[in-house]
């Protein structure tokens, strides 16, 4: 670690001032991945309105967005680099944690919470991707079906609780709709309030 802290001290420009490097270090990663949640609930919400959730509907209520809506098109592409941008930050940001050990207690519980939204941040982006409602987003529902299929006992129930029913694979089921714009969503703003006041409590990352 002390060679860490010296590598960074050594590459540091002497023009800006330690303080606000520490706070770049410390919030620039957890704040844009917020930025780019915040982003995400406005843009889907605007899709709401327009959205039909169906097995035939959903790829041309998606069309529609994106060629007939005014702006349509501007709102359904930041709402998907939006969630690119959250995925890419906050999995550097899980990576800095590791890098410096902020996992260990008393921030262990915290480590967790982070580790519970980057997972549920992959499956919100999953189930987003299966409501466009096109053949390859079909196709994905219908493998993720048959992988948790193969979970003994409760694989059958869970792919029906995530997914619906076995006959509706093509994505853009009321199912999915469901978890991708109102379960998942709440969810994640709650764990993401919880990991903010842990923050307060405990810390956040240590400075590089």
């Amino acid at each position: 670690m002390n060679d860490q802290k010296n590598f960074v001290n050594h590459i540091r420009p002497s023009f800006v001032p330690t303080g606000v490097l520490t706070v770049l270090y410390t919030f620039c990663l957890g704040g844009l991945s917020f930025l780019a949640f915040v982003i995400l609930g406005i843009t889907g919400l605007l899709m709401m309105f327009h959205y039909q959730p169906g097995d035939s509907s959903g790829f041309s209520s998606i069309l529609t967005i994106a060629s007939v809506i005014p702006y349509g098109g501007v709102i359904r592409n930041l709402h998907y680099w939006a969630g690119q941008l959250m995925v890419v930050t906050v999995n550097l940001h899980m990576l800095r944690v590791v890098w410096t050990r902020s996992y260990k207690p008393p921030k262990q519980l915290n480590w967790l919470v982070g580790v519970a939204l980057l997972i549920l941040i992959l499956f919100l982006d999953f189930t987003g991707y299966l409501l466009i409602g096109s053949q390859e987003s079909g196709a994905a529902a219908t493998v993720a079906v048959n992988i948790l299929g193969l979970i003994p006992g409760i694989g059958t129930g869970l792919a029906q609780v995530l997914f619906g029913e076995p006959s509706a694979l093509s994505g853009s089921t009321l199912v999915v709709y469901v978890w991708h714009c109102v379960a998942l969503p709440m969810i994640a703003l709650l764990l993401q309030l919880y990991h903010f006041w842990r923050i307060r409590r405990d810390g956040g990352v240590r400075p590089l």
